[in-house]
């Protein structure tokens, strides 16, 4: 497959994330981590737009053995995050007005992709991450919830119990727009998202 039709795929796979957000909400059964439901009834009980922090991965024993094997992404646009070992990336960085890194399972196939997508756009508007959740161009359906949060002491806003994260550099230079990519009967990456998250830091 040539260069061009990848991005072409990977075009019409991100304007599906909004939608499939939308119409097939799902919380992966392995998650049962206390605070994490905790977190989760917290933004079943709250209004839309209120602070609620992202629901934790917890800091079990065992996950803290397991954050040993993370490997660190740094990314030119001033900011860093961990992911396990068994994600592999992908930079897009030749799009004309935005780059994308994207972390796919390596069990994924063709058909059944477990992904997240971390898109770069400039800022050019000067909004803010709400603002632009909220604006004409992001495809955020105002029937769906969606809650404030910090992230490295920068405003950010999430929908999805965090499985859609929009946070700016603190410049206000660049939005990222971090969301799920996963297609047909691939496995959401829930705690792998909430690794990536909990340590996204800006330089």
């Amino acid at each position: 497959m040539n260069e061009t039709l990848k991005v072409l795929l990977i075009v019409a796979i991100l304007f599906g994330i909004v939608g499939f957000f939308a119409l097939q909400p799902k919380t992966p059964e392995k998650i049962t981590d206390d605070s994490v439901k905790s977190d989760s009834e917290k933004n079943d009980s709250a209004k839309s737009g209120d602070y609620v922090d992202i629901p934790s991965i917890g800091m079990s024993e065992a996950y803290e053995n397991y954050t040993k094997t993370f490997k660190t992404y740094k990314s030119s646009f001033g900011f860093s995050f961990k992911y396990p070992p068994h994600l592999a990336i992908t930079v897009t960085p030749d799009m004309p007005d935005s780059n994308w890194i994207v972390l796919e399972s390596l069990s994924s196939t063709k058909e059944n992709k477990s992904a997240i997508i971390i898109s770069i756009g400039l800022n050019d508007e000067e909004m803010t991450p709400e603002e632009w959740l909220l604006g004409p161009t992001s495809g955020f359906k105002h029937s769906e919830k969606y809650f404030k949060t910090k992230i490295d002491e920068q405003d950010a806003v999430y929908t999805g119990g965090g499985m859609w994260t929009v946070v700016n550099t603190p410049d206000n230079k660049y939005r990222l727009s971090i969301a799920d990519l996963t297609t047909g009967n691939g496995n959401i990456l829930f705690s792998e998202m909430g690794i990536v998250i909990e340590s996204l830091t800006f330089n």
